[in-house]
């Protein structure tokens, strides 16, 4: 297949608002791709790694911009300066190639696979030239591109593909191409995180295979989750437990699946990255606590003050998250313990069986590390009395609140479900996507310092806005936030910016007030900065229900 036929209909995806044109656009194209599926798919997303697969292309703005020059010979401060017009480096791309002032003798044809074989091979260099090389490589495929085709191919490089395409029109797409239920294909793709596995399996076995494909190791499954609860009366009511309340300590860690054969150990955050180098202390502790050879388990990983062993606040245990370097001195600063809360996989998947099934597999399985790795503190209570004693002895411990468990209950990968809720603390802060940002004034006028904030309303499927915020970080911070936002930005306004919502800050306020200003019908007054929570995606965020119901409680 010719890359220009991809690049045809990322145009035409590209240029409509419509879900259901962008739906029949990709269905189109994966009805007649053939061979191909599994790598066009993939692509429709931007993406040519599975997207959990540990693996960075190592390809930043800066490399992108060098291999842009190269191929094209346009200066590197016209397209710099193109560049910062519109905050899409893609454009900038295809600029450049439209006004060209080198070109090579023969130029081949993009194909498809060639694209997509070059980006996957970008993750492959390493050690000294390694990115001279990833220069050439991007080079060599803007040089053999046509502008629409170089606006892709730079845009697949970084990551951010910007067509307006997430994983719900994949979804779709592929329901309508091969004519399976939608449903189907989402709760494939919710065991598997691997698209073109639910694509080809689709095509090839329709709803049955599908409903074949379940949890396997080192391939995560979305987590499970929890609503929120107004208050603890109410969380046991909402997961229909009568008399047979379950409770578990709410951490305020990351929330972990842990994969583990032999001696293999890996382990996955909420988003499906593949954090096991960062957190060596945790690997060990699964291999020396865990008896058994395969399993899949679900926990918490929670940062501990070393001197006082007090819990520490999120923002500072995030660090580790994202460390690249200087991991064993951070994991002495920060040491983890590992909650652990559920058993998905004990050489067979426990999904379907109950919570009280798995938990026993789960006590059998484990062997108890105090300070390294433990069972999720827990209780079944007597009365209400007892679950309020539970609760208030979590907080008091520095811990968020408590998780009320239906134990009858199955395990439902991607779900908020009725059968597990969470209580904390009313008017706590909000996880929120940052939709919009306008440049700050004065000292920091090139840092994006007023971010415009969005909760997800899950009926729409939509981010709708509740505020700015424009307090609470330090120098420091706001660069790198800005450093962060800037490759997200999809159009620009003079100082003001449109960006790809993928970035979720905690913000704490004062009060939640009724507003025509945003798009929730709320605004959060006087926001401010918490810290970047790199553990959840944007739909993960604070749902709109959620701030509703947090604005009632507090009239």
């Amino acid at each position: 297949m010719e890359y220009a036929t991809l690049a045809a209909v990322y145009r035409s995806v590209e240029a409509t608002q419509a879900d259901t044109e962008k739906t029949a656009a990709l269905a189109d194209l994966f009805r007649d791709a053939g061979d191909l599926l599994p790598v066009v798919v993939r692509l429709a997303r931007g993406k040519v790694y599975p997207r959990y697969a540990a693996t960075d292309l190592g390809v930043s703005s800066s490399l992108t911009q060098a291999a842009v020059e190269k191929a094209t010979g346009v200066d590197a401060n016209r397209i710099e300066e193109w560049w910062k017009e519109t905050g899409d480096l893609g454009a900038a791309a295809e600029r450049a190639v439209a006004e060209r002032t080198q070109r090579t003798l023969a130029s081949t044809p993009l194909t498809v696979e060639r694209v997509h074989d070059t980006l996957r091979e970008l993750a492959e260099y390493e050690g000294a030239g390694s990115q001279e090389r990833k220069v050439d490589a991007v080079a060599g495929l803007v040089s053999d591109a046509d502008p629409a085709e170089a606006r892709f191919v730079v845009r697949t490089a970084l990551g951010h593909l910007r067509i307006g395409v997430g994983d719900g029109t994949v979804r779709d797409a592929l329901a309508t191409a091969f004519e399976v239920p939608v449903d189907a294909v989402e709760r494939a793709h919710q065991l598997t995180n691997d698209v073109a596995l639910v694509a080809e399996t689709a095509r090839d076995e329709g709803e049955a295979g599908l409903h074949e494909l379940d949890v396997e190791l080192f391939r995560p499954a979305e987590a499970m989750l929890a609503r929120a609860a107004d208050d603890l009366e109410a969380g046991l009511a909402d997961v229909g437990t009568g008399d047979t309340a379950y409770l578990e300590v709410k951490y305020d860690g990351a929330r972990v699946q842990l994969h583990k054969d032999g001696d293999d150990v890996r382990v996955f955050t909420r988003r499906m990255e593949d954090v096991t180098a960062q957190f060596p202390d945790a690997v060990e502790a699964i291999r020396a606590g865990v008896d058994t050879d395969r399993c899949i388990l679900d926990g918490e990983l929670v940062g501990y003050d070393p001197d006082t062993g007090d819990p520490v606040a999120f923002q500072r245990f995030s660090k580790r998250i994202k460390r690249k370097y200087g991991v064993e001195e951070l994991a002495a600063e920060i040491p983890v313990t590992l909650h652990l809360f559920d058993c998905l996989h004990d050489g067979n998947s426990l999904l379907d069986k109950p919570l009280a099934a798995r938990l026993d597999r789960l006590d059998a399985l484990i062997d108890p590390i105090p300070g390294d790795i433990e069972r999720a503190r827990h209780l079944t209570p007597d009365g209400p009395d007892a679950a309020e004693t539970f609760y208030r002895e979590a907080l008091s411990a520095g811990h968020e609140g408590v998780m009320c468990k239906n134990p009858e209950a199955a395990y439902t990968p991607g779900r908020r479900v009725d059968t597990m809720a969470k209580v904390k603390p009313t008017m706590e802060p909000l996880d929120l996507v940052v939709t919009r940002a306008k440049y700050s004034e004065g000292r920091r006028s090139e840092q994006l310092g007023r971010l415009y904030l969005a909760c997800y309303d899950a009926d729409r499927d939509a981010l709708r806005e509740v505020g700015r915020l424009s307090t609470g970080y330090t120098d420091e911070e706001l660069a790198a936030l800005t450093e962060r936002l800037e490759p997200l930005i999809r159009e620009r306004d003079g100082r003001d910016v449109d960006l790809d919502p993928e970035v979720v800050l905690e913000a704490e306020y004062e009060e939640i007030q009724e507003s025509t200003e945003y798009g929730s019908g709320y605004a959060l007054r006087f926001p401010r900065f918490l810290g970047v929570r790199e553990d959840l995606a944007p739909t993960d965020a604070d749902t709109h229900e959620r701030v509703e119901r947090l604005y009632e409680e507090q009239r």
